[in-house]
C-alpha cells in the first residue's frame, strides 16, 4: 500500500499525506484488502478541478473531489507483491474550504471525507443506486467515525495527563498530549515551583518531552491540552511563543476540558504576530 501524494495547493496542506495515508490504512483493514495498491492524490484549487470537470466529465464547473479508477474491478484480484496503481483521487483545497464553512466542521473533517469518498470509488463503490449509496455512505461513516475517534483519544489522554500535574500552589491541573507521525504520543502537565516565574506548563512539558526524545516539529501531528474548566482550556502567551516556534504552524490543536467540549485551532490562529528568529537577525 502506497500513497502518492502532490500538493499544489497551500503549504499547510502537507500535512495531508499523513491524514490521508492513515484513512487509506483504516480503509483497507476495514474491507480486508490486502493487495499491493499505489493510489495518486493531487490537492488542487478550483480553476485546475474546473478544467478536468470540464474536459473529462462535461462538467463546466468546479467540483470538490474527482476520481480516476485505473483498476475499476473490485472482483479482480491485484498484485500482493507488485504494486498495482488504482487510481487518482483530485481534491480541490478551495472547494473543501467553502463546504467546511457551510457544513459547520473543520477543513479536515472535510478533506479527510473527500479522500474517504474519492478511495472508495476507486475501489468500486459508487453512490447511483439508493442500495449502493447505503453501503457506501456506510462505510465512508464508519471510517471516518473511527478515524475522527482519535480526536478524542488524544484529548482522553491530554485529560489523563493532569494525574502527572504537580499544582501545591494553584491545584489547578493541565493536561496536554502531543501526537507523531509514527503513533507515539508524548505527554507534558503543568509543573508548580514557589517561585512562581519557574512554573511550567503542560504545553511546554509536552513538547520538550518530544524534543527530548529525538523528535522535531516535522514529526507533530497533533496538540491537545485539557482543564477543569467552563470552556476549553486554552495556552497561556508564553505557550503559545513556544508552540508558534516548535510546533507546525497549520497542524490542529485541540483545546479542551475534562467534560468533553472540545475547541480546534492552530499555531497561526492562536498567535498570528509570533516572534521568530527571522526577528533577531
Amino acid at each position: 500500500m502506497e500513497l502518492d501524494f502532490i500538493n499544489n495547493g497551500k503549504k499547510e496542506f502537507d500535512n495531508y499525506e499523513f491524514v490521508f495515508n492513515e484513512l487509506m490504512k483504516k480503509t483497507f483493514l476495514r474491507l480486508n484488502i490486502k493487495s499491493n495498491y499505489v493510489v495518486d492524490v493531487t490537492i488542487c484549487d478550483n480553476a485546475f478541478i474546473h478544467e478536468i470537470n470540464r474536459d473529462y466529465r462535461g462538467v463546466d464547473r468546479p467540483t470538490d473531489v474527482i476520481s480516476f479508477a485505473f483498476f475499476d474491478d473490485k472482483e479482480e484480484k491485484a498484485s500482493d507483491i507488485i504494486p498495482t496503481s488504482l487510481g487518482e483521487i483530485i481534491i480541490s483545497y478551495e472547494k473543501a474550504e467553502e463546504q467546511a464553512v457551510l457544513y459547520g466542521h473543520t477543513v479536515k473533517r472535510e478533506m479527510s471525507f473527500l479522500f474517504v469518498h474519492g478511495l472508495l470509488h476507486l475501489l468500486g463503490y459508487d453512490h447511483m443506486k439508493t442500495e449502493d449509496e447505503k453501503i457506501m455512505f456506510g462505510l465512508q461513516n464508519e471510517i471516518l467515525g473511527g478515524h475522527m475517534m482519535e480526536v478524542k483519544e488524544l484529548v482522553e489522554k491530554a485529560i489523563e495527563a493532569r494525574k502527572l500535574a504537580y499544582t501545591p500552589y494553584s491545584h489547578f491541573n493541565v493536561g496536554a498530549a502531543i501526537l507523531c507521525k509514527d503513533g507515539e504520543v508524548f505527554l507534558g502537565a503543568n509543573i508548580e515551583n514557589s517561585s512562581y516565574p519557574l512554573c511550567m506548563c503542560a504545553e511546554r512539558n509536552a513538547i520538550y518531552n518530544a524534543y527530548l526524545h529525538g523528535k522535531t516539529k516535522n514529526d507533530f501531528v497533533a496538540l491537545a491540552l485539557a482543564a477543569d474548566t467552563e470552556g476549553p482550556c486554552s495556552p497561556c502567551g508564553a505557550c503559545r511563543q513556544v508552540i508558534s516556534e516548535l510546533f507546525p504552524s497549520e497542524a490542529p490543536i485541540y483545546m479542551a476540558n475534562i467534560k468533553g467540549l472540545i475547541q480546534e485551532t492552530n499555531a497561526k490562529e492562536l498567535l498570528p504576530f509570533a516572534f521568530s528568529g527571522d526577528d533577531l537577525k
